[in-house]
């Protein structure tokens, strides 16, 4: 948001206000932690490795995915929870029960393939390079997108990034309340077509009007 902002500003804050708002965020996100102790055993647990419960159970639960799509590698064992609870026993580790593999990208990995795997990450990079045009043009002509429109556009991203982030130790897309945000957000993003692209569209289109 402050790169596109900056634009109004001096030279000085053009080149330094997201640099420096990234200095005061990490400042105050480690003194957080520093401070206040459940949030600091919770950030700890994260590099405790095997000693802490949740952190082994999953570990446990990924070893055993692996497996599956080593044996499993291009088409995987099939979408949906009842193909992993059928699967997943064979490979499991003793004591270490799971209905899906705890992690986004793994249980697209199982569940479909390699192929899955790319066509995912080809829907991905297209979507967020077509935003990333879309704010370069917003930054630099602000009458084409108007200001308010930006808003959604940015906390789009935002989203889709934090569920990301939080799709590498979690499964939490299974559940609908969730994968109906994700599909919003993906769709709220790629709405914003660029300029040029729309252009030509509409210029084709009246071509094509007798």
């Amino acid at each position: 948001m402050l790169y596109w902002l900056s634009q109004h500003w001096s030279p000085f804050w053009q080149t330094w206000a997201t640099p420096l708002a990234l200095l005061v965020l990490g400042v105050s996100v480690t003194l957080a932690v520093l401070l206040l102790e459940p949030l600091r055993v919770r950030v700890l647990s994260i590099f405790a490795g095997r000693e802490d419960s949740s952190n082994n159970f999953r570990i446990n639960v990924w070893t055993a995915v692996l497996k599956m799509i080593h044996d499993r590698p291009w088409l995987g064992i099939g979408p949906g929870n009842s193909a992993f609870n059928k699967i997943y026993p064979l490979y499991q580790n003793p004591r270490f029960t799971a209905l899906s593999a705890y992690s986004i990208f793994l249980e697209l990995a199982v569940e479909t393939g390699a192929i899955g795997v790319v066509c995912f990450g080809w829907l991905l990079l297209t979507t967020l390079a077509q935003a990333g045009r879309s704010l370069q043009q917003a930054r630099h002509s602000l009458n084409r997108i108007p200001p308010g429109q930006i808003y959604w556009l940015l906390a789009g991203i935002a989203t889709i990034a934090g569920m990301l982030g939080h799709g590498l130790v979690d499964t939490v897309w299974y559940r609908p309340q969730i994968s109906t945000l994700w599909w919003l957000t993906l769709a709220l993003v790629a709405s914003y077509q660029p300029v040029e692209s729309r252009d030509s569209d509409e210029l084709k289109l009246q071509s094509q009007t007798p």
